[in-house]
C-alpha cells in the first residue's frame, strides 16, 4: 500500500471520502517503528499517511477531532424490536 506524502492532499482526500460515504469509511491509527500510521478506507479506496509524533502531533489531534465531530453527527440506525 502506498502512503501519501503531502498532508493537505491526504486530509482533503480523507474528508471527501468520508463526506461521500460516511457509513462505509473507517479510520485507524497505529504506532509502528516510531511513526504513527493513519489509514482511512471505504473498502474501495485506501489512503495512508505516516506522521512523526515528535513533530506532527497537532496534525493527529486535528484529524481525530475532525472525525469525532463528523462521526458523532451521523444518524444512528434504528433496529426494529
Amino acid at each position: 500500500m502506498v502512503y501519501l506524502e503531502e498532508w493537505p492532499v491526504f486530509l482533503s482526500s480523507v474528508q471527501n471520502m468520508f463526506l461521500n460515504k460516511p457509513n462505509k469509511t473507517r479510520y485507524s491509527v497505529k504506532y509502528k517503528n516510531g511513526k504513527v500510521a493513519l489509514k482511512v478506507t471505504d473498502d474501495q479506496e485506501c489512503l495512508q499517511f505516516l506522521l512523526d509524533p515528535k513533530y506532527d502531533f497537532e496534525k493527529l489531534e486535528n484529524i481525530n477531532a475532525w472525525f469525532l465531530s463528523n462521526m458523532s453527527r451521523l444518524p444512528t440506525e434504528q433496529s426494529s424490536v
